[in-house]
């Protein structure tokens, strides 16, 4: 009976020692070492040293387990407040950035910042959930503020095509009959135009591809219908209107609209060939 009692604290020992040791399922391996200790009170009758020995075993297995944990946490505890630090920090930046109206760059700093946030870690959940909501109500707020302009721009780029389209509609209905009333028409169209601002960009393109096929109508229509008398006055206005557009380039390059300036300029380099066609004419 000695003996087996005995071999049952040994077995009990050595798991204990094994847990003290390796184990890293802190929750589960600290509930089986209270079991070993309740099983190990019900085991009676050995020799007292050889009990002793055993007993020494088992709590120093205990120990060894139970500092290991301790450290686990602690090291735990420490990396969770770098990773508290870490993403106040972020929370920071992100609610200095809310209110910027730096739409493009804002945005990109707030996904880089996102991705900085899924990178730093978990701190402890009640302060992970406190911090996040931090963060995305900062982020909110941009994003809802940069929304609400993109969409009164869309409103209004809306409308400027559709103002576009009415003059389309004039310019469409010009009589070429008369070529230098139907230029004089068509300038003062282009003036408006160019007045109304920047239409929505899935309509631009047809915009402008029919406004240009207006200006060709009139265009072979002067070219067709040139007299010798007439051409000079007509390459002079070709000319001036070459300028106006070189004019305007130069105020967008000024504002920083290089688009604009870039159209400009080839509307500009359009004109000045047809100046250039109309003095060779004349020169003929």
């Amino acid at each position: 009976h000695r003996a087996a009692q005995t071999a049952r604290k040994e077995a009990l020992a050595a798991e204990a020692e094994e847990i003290g040791a390796n184990s890293t399922q802190w929750k589960a391996s600290g509930d089986r070492l209270r079991a070993i200790l309740d099983e190990w009170r019900t085991i009676t009758g050995l020799d007292r040293k050889v009990d002793d020995a055993l007993w020494k075993r088992y709590s120093a297995a205990r120990e060894a387990f139970n500092r290991r944990r301790g450290s686990h946490f602690a090291e735990l505890d420490r990396e969770r407040v770098g990773v508290r630090q870490a993403k106040e920090a972020l929370c920071e930046r992100a609610e200095a950035l809310s209110s910027s109206t730096d739409w493009g760059a804002t945005a990109a700093t707030f996904r880089d910042l996102l991705t900085q946030w899924k990178a730093a870690g978990r701190a402890a959940k009640d302060v992970d959930d406190a911090l996040w909501k931090r963060f995305k109500a900062a982020q909110d707020t941009f994003f809802s503020a940069r929304n609400a302009v993109n969409a009164e721009k869309d409103a209004e780029f809306n409308a400027n095509a559709d103002a576009k389209a009415e003059l389309l509609a004039e310019a469409e209905k010009i009589d070429i009959s008369d070529v230098d009333a139907a230029r004089a028409a068509f300038r003062a169209i282009g003036d408006k135009w160019d007045a109304i601002g920047k239409a929505s960009r899935d309509r631009t393109a047809e915009l402008e591809r029919r406004l240009r096929a207006v200006e060709k109508k009139i265009r072979d229509a002067a070219q067709s219908g040139w007299s010798d008398p007439e051409a000079q006055a007509r390459a002079d206005q070709f000319r001036e209107r070459a300028e106006q557009f070189e004019r305007q380039a130069e105020k967008a390059e000024a504002a920083g609209k290089a688009k604009d300036a870039e159209k400009a300029r080839a509307s500009a380099a359009q004109w000045r060939e047809w100046a250039d066609a109309a003095s060779a004419a004349i020169k003929k």
